[in-house]
């Protein structure tokens, strides 16, 4: 995958589970937030939380989660109720070691969009599914912006 933005989009691609927000932050030197747009429970102890982190009021980056509540320890559980944080920060601050394992990833619309979906995996169990997209072309406008 060669693109114009390949330094930039690999940095991101490559950061540790709970860095993207700071990795994006310090490439694009600007203030940078994670949104929780929401949090639901689809069926029995499966979740579906939607979050955005954006630049520069532009949304770079969108994600959903998917995870079961009967797979995580309960403390951490009840940390991802309360939506506060990204699910990166509270595993990072419960010291959890974690993988990042790639499903798949795609550039669309002309090199404007790389789809990611990933899964988050402690100890041999996936915790987290994870599909992002990650839009360069608002990551240029938030750059040059």
């Amino acid at each position: 995958m060669k693109l114009n933005h390949e330094p930039l989009l690999q940095k991101i691609l490559d950061a540790p589970v709970g860095k993207v927000e700071n990795t994006i932050r310090e490439v694009l030197n600007c203030n940078v937030h994670l949104d929780i747009i929401e949090q639901n429970q689809e069926l029995g102890s499966n979740f579906v939380r939607k979050i955005t982190i954006t630049a520069k009021d532009f949304p770079v980056v969108r994600a959903t989660v998917n995870f079961n509540s009967n797979v995580i320890p309960r403390k951490i559980v009840e940390e991802l109720l309360r939506k506060k944080e990204g699910i990166g920060t509270i595993l990072t601050r419960n010291n959890i070691k974690t993988k990042r394992k790639v499903i798949s990833l795609n550039v669309e619309n002309d090199n404007k969009k790389v789809i990611r979906k990933y899964q988050i995996v402690t100890e041999n169990t996936v915790w987290f599914e994870i599909s992002e997209e990650i839009r360069l072309d608002l990551i240029d406008t938030s750059k040059n912006g």
